[in-house]
């Protein structure tokens, strides 16, 4: 059991670094994102969930993977004091039973064009587990992948 969770958080994290692509080879994305945290003081890190607006601010169309983005790693980056990454477990999309059709109509498609000035919006939540110690203290929030502005947090 243990070997199937590693395979799997391994290729989570081999699709999360295949976030984007843009449609013109070399073109600049101008892609960036705005992240909100539902609230700046939490007395813990885990499940804190963050409203992430991404706009494709450049000249040409690119693709993004909302359900990588939903999902994955490569959203919301939590930072210490310090600048260290506090790398942490993503929420697992775990299945008990079969999807209702409403549910699968309600997931985020895999690709997704993103034409200049349009945007895209979703929830992110961070995991449960934090690989180190999250002590009290000011911690600040970021794009992993996609530029964005940076939010501080209180852990109290």
């Amino acid at each position: 059991m243990k070997t199937l969770t590693h395979i799997g958080l391994a290729l989570f994290a081999i699709f999360s670094l295949s976030i984007i692509t843009v449609s013109a080879e070399d073109a600049p994305s101008g892609l960036s994102a705005h992240i909100t945290p539902a609230t700046n003081r939490v007395s813990t890190l885990s499940h804190l969930e963050f409203s992430v607006f991404i706009t494709n601010s450049g000249p040409t169309n690119v693709t993004i993977h909302p359900w990588i983005l939903k999902n994955g790693l490569g959203t919301v980056q939590i930072l210490d004091a310090r600048g260290l990454i506090m790398a942490y477990h993503p929420e697992p999309p775990l299945i008990s039973k079969p999807p209702t059709r409403a549910e699968v109509a309600a997931e985020p498609p895999h690709d997704l064009v993103l034409k200049p000035g349009e945007f895209y919006a979703l929830k992110y939540r961070l995991g449960e587990h934090f690989f180190m110690a999250t002590p009290q203290g000011k911690y600040r929030a970021r794009g992993a992948l996609i530029p964005s502005n940076e939010v501080e947090i209180t852990l109290e």
